[in-house]
């Protein structure tokens, strides 16, 4: 049967990576935020129009994916979903389509996640966002870390080169 996954995780976490492991054992298919974002608008935004930017493919992922899952192919959604309230929105869409959810946490410190994503700056053509300590540090006060009650499989930091 089909179902959903949704990876949440800080930048740099290895989400994309996984993410990737992932479609290719399940199979299904990804939808990854950056690999749409960037090349439809391009780099660093306002955050309003970020996010509406954001919800608009949000709606745009979520249409295809019932889609997908009618077709008997899983997905998944490659977000970050740092705050609880997008974890929750995101697995109320799932129950409200009666679909199968899992939510998958990149359990890794801010240490190792701002480590790979300044190392990944200079290799990520126009795949992910360009980053920068104060960036990365202004994010991580943003980033939720899921709780017990969020029933979350979590991954731990070893288990992903990100």
């Amino acid at each position: 049967m089909a179902k959903v996954i949704f990876i949440c995780g800080f930048i740099g976490s290895g989400k994309t990576t996984y993410a990737k492991q992932l479609a290719d054992t399940e199979p299904a298919f990804r939808f990854s935020i950056d690999e749409w974002m960037i090349p439809l608008y391009g780099e660093h935004m306002e955050r309003e129009v970020f996010d509406a930017r954001l919800a608009t493919l949000t709606e745009l992922f979520q249409r295809s994916a019932l889609e997908m899952i009618d077709l008997n192919v899983s997905v998944i959604f490659d977000y970050g979903l740092w705050r609880r309230s997008d974890r929750v929105a995101m697995l109320a869409w799932a129950n409200q389509h009666n679909l199968e959810a899992e939510l998958h946490y990149l359990d890794v410190d801010f240490e190792t996640c701002q480590q790979r994503a300044l190392s990944r700056n200079s290799q990520r053509e126009n795949k992910a966002y360009e980053m920068t300590p104060e960036m990365l540090d202004m994010f991580w006060t943003w980033f939720e870390t899921p709780d017990s009650n969020e029933h979350v499989i979590s991954i731990k930091s070893g288990a992903i080169d990100g």
